[in-house]
């Protein structure tokens, strides 16, 4: 059997064709609903808990996720379950507690940056909606990237031009119905994927089950050399995917203490995330939200690794395919991107696999369409809002329907063009750190704190900026650099987790050090002592 044999034949391209135009209506139907900005933007905030559940799951279980998860279960075999296990802590905390979200749902805003002006000033929503639009955009930036090279593994499509093709019509098709309903839209499509992707998902979970076993499960962790212990900063030697010493790399403390940071920071910030919390009707449905989304969270991504361990397991098997396509990863002329989809192409047969494949492409669509609005509104509500303000409701939808298109736009050449260097959850976790270091001590502080202040809330989020150093590019001439000069001993190194880490810091920092510098008390009242 070679590498990238397939069973996507052309009944498999009828179904997800079929699904792809039936996504078209939603836009046109949805569109009926939308009466004003709130119902554009929120839903008009009547979401009630299982429809919101529904929504966010759909939301958050994208084909990016699926892929970048898959991706971490074929590299780092059973360890890469500590990602799930992290956002499942975090989800039933928030939940419990209803820590940030409750506030910021009682605050009755529309997205986080207008929190910002409520708390601070008109500068702070700018800068803050600047930074997190230039966050997100760069974060779902490789998203059409990773599409792409899940699309042509699974069918064997290796005509780039027509592979370029296919991602700008599924990418013109959710800007067709996002641009028409809005968050209306949003939430309908999403109900529909999130059933059509449960369905694929769990047709993959049997096959891969049956064609592992209880036995090929315990030999991953034995026989195949497979990385169990996330604690461990080193793999185990012997694997067919350890092929250099970097390939040894395992994931350690210093990488679980920043995507603990990370992944919680992101439960309540992120948002796409946030905004369903917003959409929801009271705080009794917010916290009900977090707290039971915990259990669906996890398991889309342990369901993913599950697709990357049987990867694992299937080209451990089969040597000279798994000797084939390390060589290719080595080279860079294929990424391990595509080791699920290559693995998923040869295992479920024709027909069940157009399914699969329309509950992925579902996914993806569930994602676009939700960041897409998110960011939108963003720059709409708290960039040209409060810079060419007072708009009417008319002009703030067009602004928002604008902007959609044309991030979509930045997306399509970003995503096809950009060469994709590191593993994807790495750059996704970075990307997100240049908002969430920022973001995370303005609005805990803001909620919290009462002596927070307009110049730490400006000095936190532009701190934050910094985030973009932990990139592999500048994280490489960094420590070059250092150690050219003789700033930094030979046995430390600058590296992607030491930079976040740093940057979640000095944000957080700045905004006390400086909120504390700029405090000013009320003055006292003339009938006060």
């Amino acid at each position: 059997m070679e590498l990238f044999q397939t069973n996507f034949m052309p009944l498999d391209w009828a179904i997800v064709i079929i699904y792809i135009a039936g996504s078209a209506v939603v836009g046109l139907w949805a569109n009926k609903y939308v009466g004003d900005l709130s119902d554009y933007l929120v839903a008009g905030r009547t979401l009630r808990i299982r429809l919101a559940l529904a929504s966010m799951t759909g939301t958050e279980l994208g084909l990016v996720t699926v892929i970048y998860m898959a991706q971490l279960g074929f590299l780092q075999q059973y360890g890469a379950l500590y990602i799930g296990v992290l956002e499942f802590v975090a989800l039933i905390i928030v939940g419990a507690t209803g820590f940030v979200v409750v506030k910021l749902r009682e605050s009755e805003v529309m997205t986080i940056p207008e929190y910002y002006q409520t708390r601070y000033s008109t500068t702070v929503r700018v800068l803050g909606g600047t930074v997190m639009v230039l966050a997100g955009v760069l974060n779902m930036g490789l998203f059409l990237k990773a599409g792409s090279i899940f699309v042509a593994a699974l069918t064997g499509m290796d005509n780039p031009d027509l592979l370029k093709w296919v991602m700008t019509i599924m990418l013109a098709l959710v800007l067709f119905y996002t641009v028409l309903g809005g968050m209306v839209s949003v939430v309908i499509t999403d109900l529909i994927q999130f059933f059509v992707l449960g369905i694929s998902l769990l047709i993959v979970c049997g096959f891969i089950l049956g064609d592992l076993g209880l036995d090929g499960m315990r030999a991953i962790a034995t026989e195949q050399h497979g990385y169990v212990n996330p604690f461990d900063s080193l793999k185990p030697v012997g694997a067919f995917n350890v092929v250099t010493e970097t390939d040894r790399n395992g994931i350690g403390w210093m990488t679980l203490f920043k995507d603990v940071l990370v992944v919680g920071a992101a439960c309540f910030l992120w948002p796409t995330t946030a905004s369903r919390t917003l959409s929801v009707k009271n705080t009794k449905v917010a916290r009900q939200l977090y707290f039971w989304s915990a259990i669906p969270l996890l398991a889309r991504r342990a369901i993913p690794v599950m697709f990357g361990l049987g990867t694992f397991a299937y080209f451990s098997s089969n040597v000279e395919l798994g000797s084939e396509l390390m060589e290719k990863v080595q080279t860079g002329e294929v990424s391990s991107l595509a080791a699920m989809p290559l693995y998923l192409a040869k295992l479920i047969p024709t027909g069940l696999l157009g399914i699969i494949a329309a509950g992925m492409l579902a996914a993806f669509m569930s994602t676009h369409d939700s960041y897409l609005l998110t960011w939108a509104s963003v720059i709409t509500q708290d960039i040209c809002g409060p810079l060419f303000g007072p708009l009417s409701q008319r002009t703030r939808i067009l602004i928002t329907r604008i902007s959609i298109v044309v991030i979509g736009i930045l997306l399509l050449v970003w995503g096809l063009w950009y060469e994709l260097g590191d593993e994807l959850w790495s750059y996704m976790a970075i990307t997100g750190t240049i908002y969430f270091a920022g973001a995370l001590p303005t609005i805990v502080g803001g909620l919290y704190w009462k002596r927070g202040t307009n110049e730490g809330a400006i000095t936190a989020i532009l701190l934050g900026l910094l985030g973009v150093l932990a990139l592999e590019t500048p994280v490489v001439w960094l420590d070059s650099t250092l150690h050219n000069l003789s700033l930094l001993p030979d046995s430390l190194h600058v590296t992607k987790d030491v930079m976040t880490l740093a940057t979640f810091a000095l944000a957080t920092i700045g905004y006390v050090v400086v909120s504390m510098m700029t405090y000013r008390t009320e003055p006292t009242k003339p009938n006060q002592a």
